[in-house]
């Protein structure tokens, strides 16, 4: 076990069957309403892409999130780029699906915050669809990754466009609708505390500086 494991990260409660759900450092816990544990899963540590020269990283639950929609659990670590996976909410063992989209924060103090809410109306059907909206602290110790300061995910469970930043588009081969936004993120860090959606808008709750100066409160 890494020197971080059993911290705890996040808690979710399914709302259907008041089943609990547990992320933590390099462990997933699934447990009764009276706290019994059904099921336990190891996430680390693990060999991870940035710190190939070191033997183990530990893996930071940086997202946890029902998905009512699809019966899923979204899970998300700070390994591998950060990246998610589809668990089944019957047995968090079972990994339905995990992609290499770069989608979190990846270190352990680097805030993400994310939540399901509708997104923008598609520009071709109108339609509305539910997307996954994430806030991610820059954490600047990767070449290979390219995370908005926030950002709408697909939810679709098309592997092509699962977890995917969600942009309009009329090419029908592209994953739409959604939105994202980036800030000059080296100079301007923005920590990510709590996110929620209400009468079609979508908020953060987020702590930064006043201004890009080094200085400044």
């Amino acid at each position: 076990n890494g020197a971080g494991s059993g911290r705890f990260n996040h808690l979710v409660v399914d709302k259907n069957t008041g089943q609990i759900y547990v992320g933590a450092v390099n462990q997933l816990y699934q447990l009764t309403q009276d706290l019994q544990v059904v099921q336990y899963e190891m996430t680390g540590p693990q060999i991870d892409l940035n710190n190939s020269m070191k033997p183990l990283t530990d893996n930071y639950n940086k997202v946890l999130v029902i998905d009512y929609t699809t019966k899923r659990l979204i899970t998300c670590g700070s390994i591998l780029e950060g990246k998610c996976s589809l668990r089944s909410l019957q047995n968090i063992s079972d990994k339905i699906q995990s992609v290499s989209e770069a989608v979190v924060a990846n270190n352990g103090e680097a805030s993400t915050v994310a939540f399901i809410a509708p997104g923008p109306p598609d520009p071709i059907t109108n339609t509305i669809q539910q997307v996954m909206y994430v806030g991610a602290t820059f954490t600047g110790n990767s070449t290979y990754r390219n995370v908005p300061s926030i950002a709408s995910r697909s939810l679709d469970l098309d592997p092509d466009n699962l977890f995917k930043i969600a942009i309009s588009a009329d090419d029908d081969d592209m994953t739409r609708p959604g939105t994202s936004m980036s800030v000059t993120q080296t100079s301007y860090i923005i920590n990510y505390v709590y996110g929620f959606s209400s009468e079609g808008f979508s908020y953060f709750l987020t702590t930064q500086r006043k201004t890009v100066n080094d200085t400044s409160p």
